[in-house]
């Protein structure tokens, strides 16, 4: 197989022959297929105009049309937003807020205007000359990751020039079939439109893996590769590729022995899927005998199909942040109850968590008015937002109490740091069921109340806290982060995230033990629960149930139905005593490979 990192001379496109080109692995997986080229024509715009004088009574009507196409693209952002909140989970579509910021800057909407004016130059070329002053600011930033955020930028602002010439962007959501997509670069709003029946996998030229159309692809379950240098000008319209996001590799023009060994790989993933789904009735048991529930994250109620589909115990997870983004009103009780309602009946008894609001008070600028915030990660936000706004977490709890008729529901308030905050939480909950009482509405009275623990403070009183709640339930993606103040999409540090770290595992331990001591139970609902190689230490410490995606659970179940509690112990027991995280995992990893090696060949392929 010859092999290029993309310095060697151009190939001739006629001779058809394999060859091997190294990016960065971006997003994990596999995918043959044909290629589609796409075009840069949004990127062209910029170097295409050319500065023309106008008359000084055009001025009005140039600056009409660019606010015409600001508020054109606001629309089309809410849009890409909310396609994203509906099909992803809710926190992906963040990704967007780069993109309203520069849409509602008034700063740089004034300095566009008057530039129209006072130079009396056409709109697009004063536009153009803003923004490139503002892209160029932020590609000379030395941190990577910062320097990515010019992407977002340039995004933005080839949406808002297509809008003013009344350009049509690529149609990237009706590919016409299965597709590898490669190209200089896609924008978070070009991944985000992806048509996710016929797209394969995407390479490109551009990104990183800390890039948000790196994000969304892992997101998306997209295979990807970025970072391919001079790769475009060697590829043509339909030709064969193979694109393996776990290694970072491009082979175009594939020969028959390596298709093979890639269809290879793919037929034994099918096939462990094909098992996986004939076990969704087996129990999530370890062969001792110990019982673990298996439950589900769900973003919004159109996914509860998956649900049964891969043989959940339940939701452990039920995000509500969809209702409440990008609409001028918040949702009403009655909105929220038909909602809740419709997860309660599909449940058929099985219990389903309910997490109250967890956003910040940004992203419900249009209800609430905007602010904005210098680190919102520490900032206003879940329970200390609606701390401070109370009418809205009791119209939220309200409409789940009631829902609580219907099915086995659970309520769960994020981001809880202190006993202050619990007991305030509380007494909003005992004057919401007072009121439902006087109104002579139906409501669960008895409903399981339970908090977060992804605070370090959190897991350091859980002891009290667990005195006034009916169980936990460890968000470690937020733990994590808080715990090594680590920004994980951070490329710089992201090394540093690491689940089993002496530290987290304190916490996780410290947060079991006290629930046991007070007679309640825990689970884990971030991503390690769905992660195989954490497993062993998680139930280990005492965790009952691991909440995930529905797609990470049939992986699970074989995993815990072919290890021991005792051994989990064990390792969970030297996991604790390790003096790194790689020791820690390393006790994990090397368990499974013994017990279930076609689990973490999937994990790790």
């Amino acid at each position: 197989m010859k092999s290029s990192d993309g310095r060697a001379g151009l190939p001739d496109k006629k001779i058809k022959r394999e060859v091997l080109y190294h990016g960065i692995p971006a997003s994990p997986g596999i995918a043959i297929g044909t290629v589609m080229l796409i075009a840069e024509s949004h990127r062209t715009l910029f170097k295409d105009i050319k500065i023309t004088g106008i008359a000084p009574e055009q001025v009005d009507t140039e600056i009409a049309l660019f606010r015409q196409a600001i508020d054109k693209t606001r629309d089309e952002i809410k849009e890409l937003r909310t396609r994203v909140q509906t099909s992803l989970e809710s926190h992906e579509a963040n990704i967007f807020d780069a993109h309203f910021l520069i849409v509602d800057d008034k700063m740089l909407m004034n300095e566009v205007c008057s530039s129209i004016s006072k130079k009396l130059i056409h709109a697009d070329a004063a536009f153009s000359q803003t923004m490139q002053k503002y892209i160029a600011a932020i590609s000379a930033v030395p941190d990577p990751y910062l320097r990515e955020r010019a992407a977002d930028v340039q995004d933005v602002a080839a949406r808002i020039l297509s809008n003013l010439y009344g350009l049509e962007r690529p149609k990237l959501d009706h590919l016409p079939g299965p597709r590898i997509i490669i190209a200089k670069d896609l924008t978070p709003s070009d991944t985000a439109l992806l048509d996710r029946t016929n797209v394969l996998a995407f390479a490109t030229e551009s990104g990183s893996k800390t890039s948000h159309s790196a994000i969304l692809a892992r997101s998306m379950r997209i295979p990807a590769i970025v970072g391919m240098n001079h790769f475009v000008e060697r590829v043509e319209d339909g030709d064969r590729m193979i694109i393996d996001g776990f290694l970072g590799i491009a082979i175009l023009n594939p020969e028959k022995q390596t298709i093979e060994l890639y269809e290879q790989k793919e037929s034994r993933k099918a096939k462990l899927y094909n098992e996986l789904l004939r076990e969704t009735q087996l129990k999530s048991e370890t062969v001792d005998g110990y019982r673990i529930h298996l439950a589900a994250n769900v973003e919004n109620a159109d996914s509860l199909e998956d649900i049964k589909k891969y043989g959940a115990s339940g939701i452990g997870l039920f995000r509500t942040e969809y209702l409440y983004i990008n609409r001028p009103t918040l949702p009403t009780e009655e909105e929220q109850f038909e909602i809740y309602k419709k997860v309660a009946t599909a449940m058929d008894g099985q219990a389903a968590i309910i997490r109250t609001l967890d956003l910040g008070g940004d992203k419900l600028s249009e209800a609430l008015g905007a602010y904005h915030e210098q680190n919102p990660f520490l900032g206003l936000r879940a329970i200390r937002l609606c701390l401070e706004k109370p009418e809205i977490l009791k119209v939220q709890m309200r409409a789940i109490l009631r829902a609580g008729v219907f099915g086995k529901i659970r309520m769960m308030f994020p981001m809880v740091s202190c006993m202050d905050e619990l007991n305030k939480l509380l007494k909003l909950l005992d004057e919401v069921r007072s009121d439902l009482k006087n109104s002579n509405m139906k409501f669960d009275g008895s409903m399981d109340i339970g908090v977060m623990i992804e605070i370090p403070s959190a897991a350091l009183i859980a002891d009290k806290l667990a005195k006034k709640v009916d169980f936990f339930s460890i968000g470690t993606n937020d733990l994590v982060q808080y715990t090594l103040a680590v920004d994980r999409n951070n490329e710089k540090v992201a090394h540093l995230y690491a689940p089993t770290n002496p530290a987290v595992l304190e916490l996780i331990g410290r947060t079991v033990d006290a629930a046991e001591r007070n007679g309640i139970w825990v689970g884990v609902c971030g991503e390690v629960a769905g992660d195989p190689r954490y497993i062993p230490i998680l139930i280990g410490l005492g965790v009952k149930e691991l909440s995930m995606s529905p797609l990470s659970i049939g992986h699970i179940r074989r995993l815990i139905r072919n290890i021991s509690m005792y051994d989990a112990e064990r390792i969970a027991e030297k996991a604790l005593a390790a003096e790194t995280a790689e020791e820690a995992l390393a006790y994990s990893m090397e368990y499974l490979e013994k017990k279930v090696p076609e689990i973490l060949q999937q994990h790790e392929l």
